[in-house]
């Protein structure tokens, strides 16, 4: 080479090393032993250094002074090995102060002349901007996921409460509503009675339907004359079909049952029924998906059943007001049978019993004269000794003053022989209490007495008849006729004897206690002789429990099977006289007020009101005197002063024609209260939920597009004040036309998402793409629009 070639040459190299140093990106060139050979000014000032040399200084292993993470160099080299050149190689660097910085690298592989080993060569561009504004990017993505998922939270949420909202309005509405119709069934009442029993029932079921919202079905049985189950009436059900059909009771599931029974099925074993019955049964009952049941009750004996069904494939289930409600229509149902049946003791009874005690007296001589109104009186002054119940009283004196009447079937000349009986004779006798007990079970108004008839002959140690069933298989009211008739046999003359000795009656009485005669019957009878009180108890039963020819007596009783009604009810109730006493209180009102029996009965009810409640009730007093009702709510006080809201329901009630004292029925309000308080809880957690300064919500009135409320994250965003933004309509933030509205709600429905794209303008003039999530929202009767709404992000 000639020295001006090497000139030209050593130029160039000086050139081309000047281009190389002064290159705007890193160039290198390194060993594979992590060495740095060359770096220019760039790299070095890339690395944080003030020069090439400070480089070299502070590097002296790449893997470990310049890789953040040493395994990157690791895979660099061994990528490179493979490929010879690698490309946008990223990693993680330290600058020469410890700072973290991202780079981009191309490199290859460069053979040495001198036959060394090979080299590295490349060039490196800083990209920690860009890597920033990824990891920038890739935060607010996952901010955004984060959003969505607390955006989607809230709407459930809202959608949830929502739902709360609308059942905690529609469970006060309902239980107001319930409350008044049932005040309203009670209070007519007494009307109801003198339907016939399928225009009652009939009543009876429509009134269940309407009450109880769950239900889409109703039907109703009642034990025929042939004790088995007949339909009476049915809502929904095919009741025509179903008249067809006489079921006998041991097909029905708990048929003696007193509690309310739910079943998914019909109340009733249809696979052991008749092929043909069944056929009629499955062809008249619609599918069903539960039932609630509850058997009907008269005097301990079941004559009937209410069942509420829920029709299949409803989403309903019976709620626990329902199962009172039920409860309450069994009442109902049971109040009109002692209705009915006590207008017939006091319409037919009186009737057929003088027609047969005329027969009698026809039949019978002196001897044996007055001998069942003794027994009556006898046996109704036991039961009162016992302390049976007052039915039962008055039950156990009609069962004694017919108690005998089987004996008209037995021939003249046998009842009235003096001598021995035959064989046949005695057996012939012995058949009175059968045909005594078929005659009263003819008749409606005597059958409920006809058991008592059919077993006043039986004996406790099982040696009696007809049927020879022995201790408490009797029953109660037969075991007091049996010591009642004995002692008015002992005691009176007959054909073929003359009358015993109070003292050897008594005798007899006590020597046969626990053998013939039932041991606490006898006992209650002995006690009542030797304290002188028969004459004195009798002539209180006769005064105070059987005297219903006295029109006030039998109103009085009359209110009393009213009466029945509230036993069983869930509310409080008191029956006050002409001047406002109370003469009644159920168990309810008791417990509701804290008093005892002793202490309520004789009150006036103004001695019972709060003193700032005074005016009040002689208001309501005026109301009543004036015959109308009584519907408000007011404070009362419990027994020991503490404060209860009620409800208050009153009415007149009038009997034979006559005012006959008022019925006041008081509902705790707690229950009510204890809804409006979930209610306001609700209230209070939806304000809280809307009222945040981070999310963006709107409440409008889709009607008028109107905004009806914004919450602080919303003044925030737009820019405008509460006020302002709530005298706007949504149209002035939405700049989309119409037709670009609807055209990007129906491309939300075609992707199926739950949001909208629309522009908002803000306050300064700017418009901004937002998502907005709807959901409609229920507040008292209106429906309101409740949005979410987000600012979009480009990505």
């Amino acid at each position: 080479m000639s020295d001006y070639d090497r000139n030209i040459s050593k130029n160039m190299s000086e050139e081309y090393f000047d281009f190389l140093d002064q290159a705007p990106i890193g160039i290198f060139r390194t060993t594979f032993n992590d060495k740095i050979e060359y770096i220019n000014s760039s790299m070095a000032e890339m690395m944080g250094a003030e020069n090439v040399e400070q480089v070299l200084v502070n590097y002296q292993c790449l893997s470990q002074d310049f890789y953040v993470d040493s395994e990157k160099r690791n895979e660099f080299l061994e990528k490179l090995k493979k490929q010879n050149e690698l490309k946008n190689f990223e990693y993680q660097a330290y600058k020469i102060n410890g700072e973290k910085f991202w780079v981009s690298m191309n490199a290859r592989v460069v053979s040495s002349k001198n036959n060394d080993e090979n080299k590295i060569e490349g060039f490196v561009i800083d990209i920690t901007e860009r890597k920033e504004q990824e990891i920038e990017l890739r935060n607010q993505k996952e901010e955004l996921a984060a959003s969505n998922e607390q955006l989607s939270a809230y709407n459930e949420e809202v959608i949830a409460m929502n739902e709360e909202l609308e059942q905690s309005f529609a469970e006060i509405n309902n239980l107001n509503q319930r409350f008044v119709n049932m005040i309203e069934l009670v209070s007519n009442m007494e009307n109801k009675t003198f339907m016939s029993e399928e225009d009652f029932f009939s009543d009876l079921l429509q009134n269940a339907i309407e009450i109880v919202p769950e239900a889409d079905y109703a039907k109703m049985v009642i034990v025929n004359q042939n004790d088995n189950y007949v339909f009476i009436d049915a809502v929904g059900h095919e009741i025509e079909l179903l008249k067809k059909l006489e079921i006998e009771k041991d097909l029905f599931y708990n048929f003696k049952g007193k509690d309310i029974y739910q079943t998914r099925d019909y109340f009733l074993n249809v696979d052991k029924m008749e092929t043909s019955q069944r056929e009629i049964l499955k062809q008249a009952l619609k599918p069903i998906k539960d039932s609630l049941y509850i058997n009907i009750d008269v005097d301990s004996q079941v004559v009937g059943r209410l069942a509420l069904d829920i029709k299949q494939g409803s989403s309903r289930e019976f709620s626990d007001t329902t199962r009172k409600i039920l409860e309450s229509f069994s009442t109902l149902a049971s109040v009109f049978f002692a209705f009915k049946r006590f207008d017939n003791l006091q319409t037919n009874f009186t009737r057929e019993l003088i027609t047969s005690i005329i027969k009698i007296m026809e039949i019978y001589d002196l001897y044996t004269k007055g001998h069942s109104e003794n027994v009556a009186e006898i046996a109704s002054a036991i039961a009162r000794e016992m302390d049976l119940p007052k039915k039962t009283i008055k039950t156990t004196y009609w069962a004694g003053l017919v108690h005998d009447i089987g004996k008209l079937l037995v021939p003249l000349d046998i009842i009235n022989k003096k001598g021995k009986l035959s064989e046949r004779e005695y057996q012939l006798i012995k058949k009175h209490p059968v045909w005594g007990s078929e005659a009263l079970s003819k008749s409606e108004s005597l059958k409920s007495i006809s058991e008592y008839i059919l077993y006043h002959h039986e004996k406790w140690d099982g040696s009696g008849y007809p049927e020879g069933i022995a201790g408490d298989k009797i029953p109660i009211i037969s075991q007091i006729l049996g010591v009642a008739d004995a002692w008015d046999a002992m005691l009176s003359k007959r054909a073929y004897r003359d009358p015993l000795s109070i003292e050897t009656a008594l005798e007899e009485i006590q020597k046969n206690k626990g053998s013939q005669f039932s041991p606490q019957v006898a006992e209650a009878f002995i006690q009542i002789v030797k304290s002188n009180r028969i004459d004195s108890l009798k002539k209180d039963v006769l005064k105070d429990e059987i005297n219903s020819s006295q029109t006030e007596k039998y109103s009085l009783d009359k209110k009393e099977y009213f009466e029945d009604l509230f036993e069983e009810s869930k509310e409080g109730i008191v029956i006050l006289d002409v001047d406002f006493n109370i003469i009644r209180a159920n168990d309810y009102f008791l417990e509701m007020f804290e008093y005892s029996r002793k202490k309520i009965i004789g009150k006036n009810i103004k001695q019972i009101v709060p003193e700032t409640k005074k005016l009040e009730t002689e208001i309501y007093i005026d109301r009543l005197l004036a015959g109308q009702r009584v519907s408000s709510r007011s404070i009362r006080e419990k027994c020991e002063g503490a404060k209860i809201e009620v409800s208050i329901q009153a009415f007149p009630i009038s009997l034979a024609g006559e005012n006959a004292g008022y019925y006041v029925i008081y509902r705790d309000l707690t229950e009510l209260e204890d809804t409006k308080r979930k209610y306001e809880n609700i209230k209070d957690r939806y304000q809280a939920l809307f009222e945040n300064e981070f999310t963006i919500m709107l409440i409008i009135d889709p009607d008028t597009g109107k905004i009806v409320d914004a919450n602080p994250a919303t003044i925030q965003f737009y820019g405008w004040s509460k006020d302002q933004l709530t005298s706007m309509e949504i149209t002035d933030i939405n700049v989309l036309k119409k037709d670009e509205v609807i055209r990007e709600m129906k491309e939300a429905r075609q992707k199926n998402k739950n949001y909208f794209i629309f522009k908002h303008k803000l306050f300064n003039g700017e418009i901004r793409d937002v998502e907005v999530y709807s959901q409609p929202i229920l507040f008292g009767e209106k429906e309101y629009l409740y949005s979410i709404i987000y600012e979009s992000r480009e990505d």
